[in-house]
Order: structure tokens, then C-alpha cells, then sequence
């Protein structure tokens, strides 16, 4: 028998990630930030190696290649501008040596490593694993394009990669078409959509780089007013140039530090603190932020729609900017591509994902068609008689029965339909951002009321602040106006108008939802869950929000127990067993 081989893909900064091939068979992947409990980790992922090893039961000197989605030597042309952009902006050595010392050293405090470690990616491996095989680095766009074609279904594409930046592109245009990847333009760093949209989060009193989907969550309960104003931070340009960021006038490195310019609060009044109140100003500021957003995304498109037929097109959108569901929805809904197809991870962590990718068309001389990735299902999976051993450990605060599975979903959609909030962990956790079914909070979508108790008790979030419906793919069409599947949760769509009262918990200020479209063959439990509340109830959708309370979505059976025992949830599911509170 042929020995298999294997390739690991890293992404190395931002989130941290790494995943495991079999071949030209994606088997696992995994986020660092799952097993370390840091939120947006951003530190070289050695539990997320050891994960892929583990689970495979292989050791570092089975793997063939590692591959880096990144070039890092590439990188320190963005360290020194950076520094220049400081210092024309706001000429302090204190920032600057801040920023030099938080890039650095600080990260040196982290017990799994620092950003300096990124330079030195080969000496890690070589040291710490001993690794002895192949390193090998791709370039960050490219990286990003590959995980989502991927996730398409291989036909004639036009892909746009956009987000903070990579080596020195913030915004890549490619066309792909099986083997035959074409970049089309750049559009070079630091003139980023990322940091523009990423700039105002900060200015909004949000965290910069995690709070962008806040903001965009906030910004249908305000008016574009503001639209006029933000041309003069980033401008439309014609032909190839497409855009330009304002970096000197709207520093994103200072707003990292929570410094806005004087011109800046001239046009937009003083920025927001986090514990402040929202005005109707700073809903104002949101919703111009995210439609001046789109009509660069607009701008981008209507030049290479003068060069391709759009009709006969697939549209790719990748990059950390594709996580603005918003954008994506809308481009959905004009329906001038064939299909749209944004990948679960479309971040960083992703990345890691293409790098192999790469790997394998240019070295391994596989056919990009031949490369799937339909499943998001990655991470662990753990076994009841675990489950059973950690349950027994905490029998003084929990009861729990254990049940069949096709009792249990019967049980647990009765007591969804009874208003009851459930905790859901099942099977292998997903790859990406979004909870898809088996790492979830789930409760009754028909109650309004629900997710005021859910923001405010559970989740501890702002009350702005939507949530998800999980809709049987077979009903999309009954409740929501799309015109594709959804099934990673990356486009926004409305709800049609008879349907609004029948699921308000899940409907936005502007009547909008982030869908998740459920297929039996994707995610059998969950579907059947959702279809078992549907007999109940005639309604075939759930309220899905990620089983998390400020942290990242659990990963393991001890993180949903500690979860469940902090959070005014009704029931924990862990595999086979019901488990409440005594």
C-alpha cells in the first residue's frame, strides 16, 4: 500500500491556525485560539500543530511539508512604513517605541510565543519539533483565493481577496479557472479597506480588529449621513488604481492606541469610549462607514464588469473584509454572478488552508478541480465514554440523563418549543468563526423576547446586536428572499414580509438576517433537530447564536460544562447526554 502523505498549513499571526492534509484530502483544522481560550489569538499555533498530530496519531517527521501562508521577509516593509506613518502623523517616540515594543516583546509574555517568532518560523520547527522535512511559504492573497475556490464549485471565477493587508497588497483581484489563476491588480499597502473599516471600529469604541462586526451590526440603525465626509478618507479612483486610503489623515496605527487626529473629530465630533452611551451620531457614523464600504466593493466590480461577463461568472470573496456578511449579501442580491461562494474561514486562519492548497498545485502537480472542501466539520471530536468521565467528576452541581439519539432530538426540540434556551456540542467542532450547528446556543425564534434574555443574561453582549437563524435548507425559500444556499452563515439576506412576525427573535432592525442554510447530508443531527421543532411547531428555523460568553466558541467537553454552570442556559447537550443544573 502507497504510504500516505502529509502536508500541514499554517497561518502564523492574527489567528492563529493550522491545518492537515492527507493527500489532496483536507482532514483536519483547527483555530489556536479554541484550545488556548485567548480570543483572536494571535501566537505561533503549537497546540494547533499538536492537534493535527494527534489527530491523525502521526508525529512532525510524518509530514511531507509545512506550508506558511505568508512570506515574512516580505512583511518588514510594512513594520518600517508603519513606523514612518507614525511619525508623520504624530511624531512621538513613546508611540513609537510602544508599537515597536507591542509588535515584539510584548507578545513575548504569551506562554505559546510571540509575533517575533514569525520571522524565525523555520528555527522554531527545526528546534522545537525537530522537525527535519520541507518549509515552504506562499503568498497571503494567493493563500486566501485558493481556501475559497475551493469551497466553489470549480467553474469560471473572478475572486476578490481583501482585508488588513498582506505582504504588501491589501486588496488582490484574481480570475480562476481550474488551473489557470490570473492576477488581474493589486491594490498596495497601507491603502487597505481593512483599516478603514477596522479605523472607525476603533473611533466607535469598539476593539479594534474583533469589534468590526459590531459595528456593522450597529450601523442599520442609523442614516448614511455621513458619506460625503468619509470621501476624504477614502476616495474613489479610476481604472486600475480603484481606491485610495487617507492613512495620513485617518491613522489606523494611532487608532490603535485610541489617538484620533484633530481633523478627524473636527468632521466626526470627538470619538466615542467604550463605556459610553450610543448616539444617534455614532449609528450615523456606522451605517456611512458601511455603505461607504460597499461602494468601493461596487467601484471594484463595475471596472471588471467592463471586462468580463459577469453572467457567466462566479464571484469569490475572501480576505478578512469578507467577513462583512452585510456586503456579501447585498451583492447577492443583485444577482449579476452565477453564484457566490465565501468560504467559512475567510480570515487569516483560513489561509492556512490555501497555503496547502498552493502546496499541492505546484508541487505535487494536483489538479485545483480535484481539491474539495465541503465539509466544515474539523476540529475534535470526543467520545461519550470521555464525556461520561467528566460529567461524573462535577455530579455535585449537574444531573444528566444519557438518551439515543433519535429520543434525544425529540427531547430537545420539545423543550426549544417550550421556550427552553439549550446548549448544543456534537460531533467535531467547526472550522471559522461561525457556530454551524454543533458548537451552539439554540432557542425558539418565535419568541421576540428571547434574545434581549439571551444578550443580556447569557451572552453578556450589546443589545444591538442580532442573531443568526438556522433554516432547514428545503424552507429558505418559504421565510427569506435568497437565491442560494447559505451554508456557512456569510451572507445577509431579508426576511419575506409574511414571515417577519413568525420568527422575530432572529430578525434585524432592517429586517435583515445572517442565514445559515441546514442540509441533511451537511449536518444530519442538527437537521434533524430543526426538523423534529418543525413538526412542533410548523416552523422549520431555530435562533443559532455560538455557545460561548466573551471567549471563543468552546472547542472541548469541559470548556460547554464550565460554560453551561457560568450561564443562565437551560440545558447542556454534550453528545448523547441532557445535563441541567442542580
Amino acid at each position: 500500500m502507497k504510504k500516505a502523505k502529509y502536508i500541514i498549513g499554517l497561518c502564523t499571526m492574527g489567528n492563529s491556525s493550522a491545518c492537515l492534509f492527507r493527500d489532496k484530502e483536507l482532514v483536519f483544522a483547527i483555530e489556536e485560539e479554541r484550545i488556548t481560550r485567548v480570543k483572536n489569538e494571535s501566537s505561533f499555533p503549537f497546540n494547533s500543530i499538536s492537534a493535527c498530530l494527534e489527530y491523525e496519531k502521526i508525529n512532525i517527521n510524518d509530514i511531507d511539508e509545512v506550508c506558511i501562508y505568508w512570506r515574512p521577509k516580505k512583511v518588514m516593509t510594512r513594520i518600517w512604513k508603519s513606523i514612518q506613518i507614525i511619525i508623520m502623523n504624530f511624531f512621538s517616540i513613546g508611540v513609537i517605541l510602544k508599537h515597536i515594543y507591542n509588535f515584539f516583546i510584548n507578545n513575548n509574555k504569551k506562554k505559546n510565543g510571540s509575533w517575533i517568532d514569525l520571522f524565525f518560523i523555520k528555527k522554531i520547527l527545526y528546534k522545537k519539533y525537530g522537525y527535519k522535512g520541507k518549509i515552504s511559504f506562499y503568498n497571503h492573497h494567493l493563500c486566501h483565493a485558493l481556501s475559497a475556490y475551493i469551497v466553489s464549485d470549480k467553474s469560471e471565477t473572478l475572486c476578490v481577496s481583501f482585508d488588513g493587508g498582506g505582504e504588501d497588497e491589501s486588496t488582490v483581484i484574481y480570475k480562476i479557472s481550474n488551473q489557470n489563476i490570473v492576477k488581474l491588480n493589486s491594490v498596495k499597502w497601507p491603502n487597505s479597506l481593512g483599516h478603514f473599516y477596522s479605523f472607525f471600529t476603533g473611533f466607535l469604541g469598539f476593539r479594534m480588529l474583533e469589534g468590526e462586526y459590531k459595528m456593522m451590526g450597529l450601523a442599520p440603525y442609523g442614516k448614511p449621513s455621513y458619506v460625503k465626509e468619509l470621501s476624504k478618507v477614502v476616495e474613489l479612483l479610476p481604472g486600475e488604481k480603484l481606491y485610495k486610503f487617507n492613512f495620513n489623515f485617518a491613522s489606523y496605527h494611532l487608532a490603535l492606541y485610541g489617538i484620533f487626529s484633530q481633523k478627524i473629530k473636527k468632521i466626526f465630533g470627538k470619538n466615542r469610549n467604550q463605556s459610553e452611551e450610543f448616539l444617534e451620531k455614532h449609528n450615523d457614523i456606522a451605517c456611512s462607514v458601511q455603505r461607504k464600504f460597499e461602494d468601493i466593493f461596487d467601484h471594484i466590480l463595475f471596472y471588471y464588469n467592463k471586462k468580463f461577463n459577469f453572467e457567466n461568472l462566479n464571484l469569490l470573496i475572501t480576505g478578512g473584509c469578507a467577513l462583512n456578511v452585510t456586503n456579501n449579501g447585498r451583492i447577492l442580491e443583485k444577482k449579476i454572478f452565477r453564484k457566490i461562494f465565501v468560504p467559512p474561514a475567510p480570515h487569516d486562519a483560513g489561509a492556512a488552508l490555501g497555503a496547502c492548497v498552493a502546496n499541492l498545485i505546484t508541487k505535487k502537480k494536483i489538479e485545483l478541480n480535484e481539491i474539495n472542501f465541503d465539509n466544515p466539520y474539523l476540529g475534535n471530536k470526543y467520545e461519550n465514554i470521555d464525556v461520561k468521565k467528566l460529567l461524573d467528576k462535577n455530579h455535585n452541581n449537574i444531573e444528566y440523563a444519557y438518551e439515543e439519539f433519535d429520543q434525544l432530538y425529540k427531547i430537545v426540540s420539545k423543550k426549544l418549543s417550550e421556550k427552553k434556551i439549550i446548549a448544543w456540542f456534537q460531533d467535531r467542532s467547526e472550522f471559522g468563526p461561525r457556530a454551524l450547528g454543533n458548537r451552539s446556543y439554540l432557542a425558539d425564534p418565535r419568541d421576540d423576547k428571547i434574545k434581549d434574555i439571551i444578550n443580556e443574561k447569557i451572552k453578556k453582549r450589546e443589545l444591538f446586536r442580532p442573531f443568526a437563524p438556522s433554516c432547514l435548507e428545503e424552507d429558505k425559500d418559504i421565510f427569506f428572499e435568497i437565491n442560494q444556499s447559505s451554508p456557512y452563515m456569510n451572507f445577509t439576506c431579508k426576511v419575506k414580509k409574511n414571515m417577519q412576525s413568525k420568527i422575530p427573535a432572529v430578525v434585524h432592525v432592517d429586517n435583515s438576517v445572517r442565514l445559515h442554510t441546514v442540509k441533511k447530508i451537511d449536518n444530519p443531527k442538527y437537521w434533524n433537530l430543526i426538523n423534529e421543532f418543525k413538526k412542533l411547531t410548523g416552523i422549520g428555523v431555530l435562533l443559532n447564536t455560538s455557545f460561548n460568553i466573551q471567549e471563543p466558541i468552546v472547542e472541548s467537553p469541559e470548556d460547554a460544562l464550565n460554560c453551561f454552570l457560568r450561564s443562565s442556559v437551560d440545558f447542556l447537550v454534550i453528545n448523547n447526554f441532557l445535563i441541567s443544573k442542580k
